[in-house]
């Protein structure tokens, strides 16, 4: 069937979005390709199930959680030049290299006096080679003045160059829905019904009716809700058997 997008209206309560279910984006294309047909980070929902649109950085598979590798880019850096309300572009000093565009798609946030900070989209940004000045353009404008020597970060998409590894501390942005391979774009599921390579035995969900948790393992396949820091993936759908590893899960990716 395929998927469908309705208006609603219930008497007494209004109008809302009827969403009916049909599939799931199943292709990986040529970065060049990708990069023409939507932006990273593109948010699309069919039925119950939404998806996020990204970059491979390695080889995705489609039962493992792929993950945001990049550190946060930019730290506290000053701005070089006073930031006025209205304003989208923002200049600071770095100490490192940036390449155009790197921070595309990415966040920047910004700290004023009397506790004033807040946080806006990136759309561009110029290019820097060891050190200099960074000129970031913002999605919005700045509602308020902020002072040479008030302080940005910036962080890059975390959807830019997503990739399947065992690091412990890189957070799952989504689980491919095809194979891709590193250059490709591909749709991320972050919501609804799917299944994902679980923990076998003792440590796999879906054994017990009172482990319904589902976390991330550093791997990016599931395990049972109970380890110190790890990222919550969802809950199950279906409990089983006490020999049941490999339950549906309702995917809940924070994005």
């Amino acid at each position: 069937m395929v998927a469908k997008m309705h208006r609603m209206h219930l008497p007494k309560i209004g109008e809302g979005v009827l969403h009916i279910p049909g599939g799931v984006p199943y292709e990986a294309v040529p970065v060049a390709v990708a990069l023409t047909r939507y932006a990273i980070g593109s948010l699309i929902r069919f039925g119950n199930k939404e998806f996020i649109y990204a970059i491979a950085g390695n080889t995705l598979m489609t039962d493992r959680g792929a993950k945001n590798c990049l550190a946060q880019l930019v730290g506290f850096s000053a701005l070089t030049v006073k930031l006025v309300k209205g304003d989208l572009t923002v200049s600071m000093t770095v100490d490192e290299s940036i390449a155009k565009d790197q921070l595309k798609g990415g966040e920047i946030v910004l700290f004023g006096p009397d506790n004033a900070a807040f946080t806006r989209g990136i759309i561009a940004n110029t290019k820097v080679t060891d050190s200099g000045t960074l000129v970031v353009t913002m999605d919005s404008p700045a509602t308020k003045e902020f002072d040479i020597g008030e302080h940005a970060e910036c962080m890059a998409s975390p959807y830019s160059a997503v990739k399947e590894t065992n690091d412990e501390w890189a957070p799952v942005m989504g689980i491919p829905t095809v194979e891709a391979t590193e250059g490709q774009g591909v749709w991320l599921q972050v919501s609804g019904p799917i299944w994902c390579s679980p923990v076998m035995g003792a440590g796999g969900p879906g054994g017990a009716i009172d482990l319904l948790e589902v976390e991330f393992n550093s791997d990016g396949s599931f395990c049972v809700a109970g380890g110190a820091g790890k990222q919550r993936a969802g809950c199950i759908r279906a409990t089983g058997g006490a020999t049941q590893g490999a339950p549906f899960v309702t995917l809940q990716i924070a994005h």
